[in-house]
């Protein structure tokens, strides 16, 4: 292989996550609704955050999580800044706890999803309520995170595969 291809290579690895990222939040933006919306759109952004901020967070720097909270703002029409914030924190609890996730069973790692999940909605829903000067329903909010915790095991599972066999083993 020549220099330029390994050079490119070795950009796409290092990229990886923050393309995941970046996806996610388009998928999120899509006009796509599952099972005639009835099931609300999982957060694919929060599992990237999340995951990376585990397993792989020099492949994630915080520049980068702050452009993926900044496009979903940009195309979700949300307040600018707001998920970028959301990401931001979520990255920065993450990572201080991150010693404690590391070597555990997969199934604790996915109650502290749902533990920083339940966290990101607090933040989104008071900042919206404050926002709006009145107390928000929170049922559609409460519903997105249950299906965005629901899915963080496949995720989880492809982003492992992703991580040993293309990250660390390449």
């Amino acid at each position: 292989m020549g220099y330029r291809a390994e050079n490119l290579l070795r950009l796409l690895k290092a990229a990886a996550p923050t393309l995941l990222g970046l996806m996610g939040v388009i998928v999120l933006a899509l006009p796509i609704r599952l099972f005639e919306g009835f099931a609300p759109t999982p957060l694919i952004p929060l599992v990237v955050v999340f995951f990376w901020s585990v397993y792989g967070p020099d492949y994630l720097p915080p520049a980068s999580v702050f452009v993926i909270g900044l496009l979903q703002d940009l195309l979700t029409g949300g307040p600018l800044g707001l998920w970028a914030v959301v990401y931001l924190v979520t990255q920065f609890v993450v990572l201080s706890q991150r010693s404690y996730f590391l070597g555990r069973e997969q199934k604790v790692v996915w109650i502290g999803f749902a533990v920083v999940a339940v966290g990101a909605s607090m933040i989104l829903w008071l900042v919206m309520s404050l926002m709006s000067g009145a107390l928000l329903p929170f049922f559609a909010l409460a519903a997105q995170m249950a299906a965005t915790v629901l899915i963080y095991p496949l995720f989880g599972m492809a982003f492992r595969q992703l991580h040993r066999r293309v990250l660390v083993e390449a």
